[in-house]
């Protein structure tokens, strides 16, 4: 598979997969690009991931296919296939257009297990791996707070789900640190829920540092804020 735009080891999981077409297009007459949508939903069904192919698409020029991604080409696998010239023989071209659609079917199973490879590799890669590519682990929490109180439905479940296990990382690691009144205060609405998520984060990265004149100050005011808010 010629990758245009994305990479085997990191799909996305929307293709568009397209040729040249020389001659006849069998699609739409004069059309110079034949391109196809594929989608791998992530949402599988035991080990099967279900697949949406949409029907192909004659486009008068690559051009015009790259017009049609521009705005969103960022959520977009881009693979060329190869170039599409269809016989004269009538017989050799029903054998041709059968041979390229095997062909097509093939690629869009590999694509699937590049998905499938994609998924698996996330799900085995080590908790403590992924704090450790940040700087700071109290960096990954304090965006991870802010992105929680900030979303809401699916998308707040979901950072939720994330924080959890973050926040178990800082039990097993970090015990020193207060980390079950600072979950109470994600609870917390408004600003003052933001200021007692803040002074927390301040808390943590005082006791982390060492510096626990800092720290008590920050409890005192934390404690302050709490009385008021129950």
């Amino acid at each position: 598979m010629n990758f245009e735009r994305g990479s085997k080891p990191n799909p996305t999981g929307n293709l568009i997969a397209y040729c040249h077409v020389f001659g006849e297009n069998p699609i739409a007459p004069g059309g110079k690009i034949i391109a196809s949508n594929v989608v791998v939903s992530f949402l599988k069904i035991g080990d099967n991931y279900p697949v949406v192919t949409f029907p192909p698409v004659a486009l008068p020029s690559k051009e015009e296919l790259m017009k049609i991604l521009s705005d969103n080409i960022h959520l977009y696998d881009v693979v060329q296939l190869p170039d599409f010239q269809m016989p004269e023989n009538k017989e050799q071209a029903n054998q041709y257009i059968q041979e390229r659609m095997e062909q097509f079917n093939s690629m869009v199973m590999r694509y699937v297990e590049f998905c499938k490879a994609k998924e698996k590799k996330t799900q085995n890669q080590n908790l403590n791996d992924q704090i450790d590519q940040v700087s700071e682990p109290l960096e990954t929490l304090a965006n991870l707070s802010i992105e929680f109180r900030n979303t809401s439905g699916i998308a707040r479940e979901a950072t939720r789900l994330k924080m959890e296990r973050i926040v178990d990382y800082f039990h097993n690691n970090h015990p020193t640190l207060d980390i079950d009144n600072f979950k109470k205060a994600l609870s917390v609405p408004g600003k003052v829920g933001d200021e007692l998520v803040g002074l927390y984060i301040q808390k943590f990265n005082a006791i982390q540092i060492e510096n626990y004149e800092t720290a008590s100050d920050l409890r005192k005011r934390i404690l302050e804020i709490e009385s008021t808010a129950t």
